[in-house]
């Protein structure tokens, strides 16, 4: 116990003598020290991962090729590049756009999803859907949302549209997967209304971009696929020239013509679709299966009838050629030769000249 209170009392006197010691001033640098405030750096690292590869580029603008889009833009650019429309007509019959609580903004989205993958990053001019409703009238514009095909000379003529791709979206229940929307998709010629191309897919709900993206990327690449072949000369598709003949004075007149446009190089079919006449006036329209251009097709047949003046193509362009009859046309002479054998082995040449009736414009 003497031991202890003797530390204890050596701690205490050391304690009670270091509290005497005098405190010493420190200096504080002034504020216009700048000195003695200068920034330290120090390290922070991060971990490797913490961030992700560097993007390069622009990753929302990147453009994904369909399988078909290549050999789609070639065909393309061969036919002449036809004006195309892409029109998402609301489903015909007992569903509705409310059925399955879809809006219009929906079905804008599937069209605008078809331009994008139709237009192939630029390289196909699409026009604008919007110009159909704004030129049409609004009798017109509604026959063409419920798929009236005698709208189509409209869009021909008023927009000059050549294909028309038309979508009918409608929600159905008869999917394997349960609801969905039923996209039927065809390409049509204004000029003829014949099919180009056509195919459908059913579209699972609900109606997210990404739904639409990968449904729509389908569909249009199977148009692209069949618009290729049609376009292209494909062995398996079949593609004639829309001829078009007015202003004839009677039908015998179109037939004249038609005799003639078989008789061009490289003309393989004549097929009659449709002529009309009246005492004053005469119209054909012919499909010819030309392997060519169709300005090709109208200089060649200028050359094969013999006329410079009297035939005058008034609309060439895309697939189709419109002919109308400005004034006589007067064919080139054609003589024929004929050679008689007799018994005395002597050989006898009748030459006859046929003089072929002009063809007339009709009377105005």
């Amino acid at each position: 116990m003497k031991t202890f209170a003797i530390i204890a009392s050596v701690l205490l006197m050391t304690m009670l003598a270091g509290c005497q010691q005098p405190l010493q001033n420190v200096m504080i640098p002034s504020p216009q020290d700048q000195a003695a405030y200068q920034p330290q750096a120090y390290s922070k690292p991060l971990p490797s991962n913490a961030y992700g590869t560097p993007v390069t580029g622009n990753p929302y603008g990147t453009h994904v090729a369909l399988p078909d889009e290549a050999a789609y833009v070639q065909a393309y650019q061969a036919q002449r590049s036809p004006r195309m429309m892409v029109e998402v007509l609301l489903g015909q019959g007992g569903a509705t756009a409310g059925t399955f609580h879809l809006g219009n903004e929906d079905f804008d989205a599937i069209q605008i999803s078809m331009i994008e993958y139709l237009n192939a990053n630029g390289q196909v001019d699409i026009q604008d859907p919007s110009m159909a409703q704004k030129v049409l009238s609004r009798e017109s514009f509604l026959r063409l949302q419920n798929g009236d095909p005698k709208v189509l000379p409209l869009l021909k003529h008023q927009l000059q549209t050549d294909v028309l791709i038309e979508i009918q979206a409608a929600p159905t229940q008869q999917a394997s997967f349960g609801n969905a929307v039923r996209l039927l998709a065809q390409a049509v010629s204004t000029t003829d209304a014949r099919v180009l191309a056509a195919a459908y897919v059913d579209m699972p709900m609900p109606a997210s971009k990404t739904n639409i993206n990968m449904y729509t990327g389908y569909l249009a690449d199977k148009i692209m696929q069949k618009l290729a072949a049609v376009w292209g000369g494909s062995a398996t598709a079949y593609n004639p020239l829309i001829i078009r003949i007015y202003n004839a004075r009677s039908i015998d007149d179109v037939l004249a013509i038609k005799h003639f446009m078989q008789k061009v190089p490289g003309v393989r079919m004549v097929i009659d679709r449709g002529m009309t006449g009246s005492t004053a006036t005469a119209y054909g329209r012919l499909a010819v299966e030309y392997n060519g251009a169709p300005d090709d097709f109208y200089s060649a047949l200028k050359q094969e009838i013999g006329v410079s003046t009297g035939l005058k193509a008034v609309d060439l362009q895309n697939n189709t050629v419109d002919l109308q009859i400005t004034g006589p046309m007067v064919l080139r002479t054609t003589t024929i030769k004929t050679t008689t054998r007799v018994q005395t082995q002597s050989t006898q040449t009748q030459v006859k000249t046929v003089h072929e009736t002009p063809i007339q414009p009709a009377q105005q």
